[in-house]
């Protein structure tokens, strides 16, 4: 088949059947190259911060956010932070099955330590302490889907007034 035969829309197909960036085709002096802008995948990070802010929660919360709670949430104490969730997954607080869980209420935590991991997709993304505290109350148990937003822990931020 000679390039002149061929249709400029079958090159085209090629190129979106294939998910080609580029394709070139040579006959003799003749040549034809087609280039297509790909957009890459953006990056995923596998270790996420806590949020500071959120957008605002609905007037009512689905029965999967209250699930597990008895009633509304109690109101943030002053000095106290909240950690919530970067993303929609489901909520561990171990790296595994049988491993002891990264903190317990109570237990002190630094800038950066893995309080939890959320699963989104099969990967695990390792949540953790935006502050210097203690760890006052976690709010979501082992193994439940967690939505945006979700307050995930509360930590007493260390040098706060209460």
């Amino acid at each position: 088949m000679r390039i002149k035969d061929l249709e400029l829309e079958n090159l085209l197909e090629l190129l979106k059947k294939y998910e080609l960036s580029e394709l070139t085709l040579k006959e003799g002096r003749t040549s034809i190259s087609m280039k297509r802008d790909v957009q890459p995948l953006p990056y995923i990070s596998q270790s996420l911060p806590g949020i500071d802010s959120v957008a605002p929660q609905p007037a009512v919360q689905p029965k999967a956010a209250v699930a597990g709670s008895a009633g509304a949430a109690p109101p943030n104490p002053a000095g106290w932070h909240e950690v919530k969730a970067p993303l929609v997954g489901t909520f561990y607080r171990c790296p595994s099955p049988d491993a002891e869980p990264f903190v317990e209420e109570g237990d002190q935590v630094q800038v950066n330590d893995k309080l939890c991991i959320v699963e989104a997709m099969k990967i695990m993304n390792e949540i953790e302490s935006p502050v210097a505290g203690i760890v006052k109350q976690v709010c979501v148990k082992n193994g439940k889907p967690i939505e945006f937003g979700q307050v995930l822990f509360r930590i007493e931020v260390a040098g706060a007034k209460k």
